[in-house]
């Protein structure tokens, strides 16, 4: 499973990264120069997904400040169960689920590949 996950997203990035890094290697003649340019493209690259996400992060927040209020309510009259329950039942009645509040991670989770696959190229060189 991972080395199918390796070969989908990891391999060809890393493909990218070393096409890049050889591109400004041979420009600059200098390894440093040449890391930083790498950098610099992928943040590029990855700037429309930044925007998603920043956006995905809006929208969650927007949502979470609007169901405040309620939240704080239920939590303060019901304990328990009965607690759960209720914040169940809201949440059903907002058309929200919890793990909807990962979408503000989004940001983070995309640069995950991009550092695996960076840091398996320079691990190899």
């Amino acid at each position: 499973m991972l080395s199918i996950l390796y070969t989908v997203i990891i391999y060809p990035i890393r493909q990218v990264i070393e096409f890049f890094y050889v591109l400004f290697s041979q420009a600059s003649k200098n390894q440093g120069i040449s890391v930083i340019g790498v950098s610099l493209v992928f943040t590029l690259l990855c700037l429309p997904l930044y925007v998603v996400a920043e956006h995905w992060q809006e929208i969650e927040r927007a949502v979470q400040i609007k169901m405040k209020p309620q939240i704080k309510r239920i939590k303060k009259a019901f304990k328990g169960d009965e607690q759960y329950m209720m914040l169940s039942t809201y949440y059903k009645q907002q058309h929200y689920h919890p793990l909807m509040a990962l979408r503000s991670s989004f940001g983070l989770l995309i640069q995950i590949p991009f550092f695996i696959a960076a840091y398996s190229f320079l691990s190899h060189l």
